[in-house]
């Protein structure tokens, strides 16, 4: 008893220690995830900029510029939403990926990804 005391005391402890410093990031998803609202200026901020994802030879051949975004996501050919498997989600997975970083300039935080991801799971509505 006493040994699974001090145990729990020092698991405990380290727990608490181990975070102190790191600022704790609290995320305003939306109930309901919009294309237009949500995703489609998070693409214009992050995605479709000179030389990434936009004009007429776009980065891996997906433009993300709102006017195509949609149709080039949602392609069944190329695989880029998986609403079946939001996890395997190939746009999903390489806005995450720690060596494919996307966007170049640092990837996106938490609480973007969780938005794209909310929006996969609500089977990604033309919204």
């Amino acid at each position: 008893m006493r040994l699974s005391l001090v145990l729990f005391g020092f698991v405990l402890l380290h727990s608490c220690t181990k975070d102190i410093g790191k600022p704790v990031q609290v995320c305003n998803t939306p109930e309901t995830v919009s294309f237009s609202k949500d995703l489609i200026p998070l693409f214009n901020q992050n995605c479709n900029t000179a030389g990434c994802h936009s004009g007429n030879a776009p980065a891996a051949g997906l433009n993300l510029e709102p006017a195509t975004a949609y149709s080039q996501l949602l392609k069944k050919s190329a695989g880029y939403v998986d609403t079946v498997h939001p996890q395997l989600t190939v746009l999903y997975s390489q806005m995450g990926s720690a060596s494919t970083q996307m966007p170049p300039t640092g990837n996106l935080d938490q609480c973007k990804l969780d938005i794209v991801m909310k929006w996969i799971q609500q089977k990604a509505k033309n919204n």
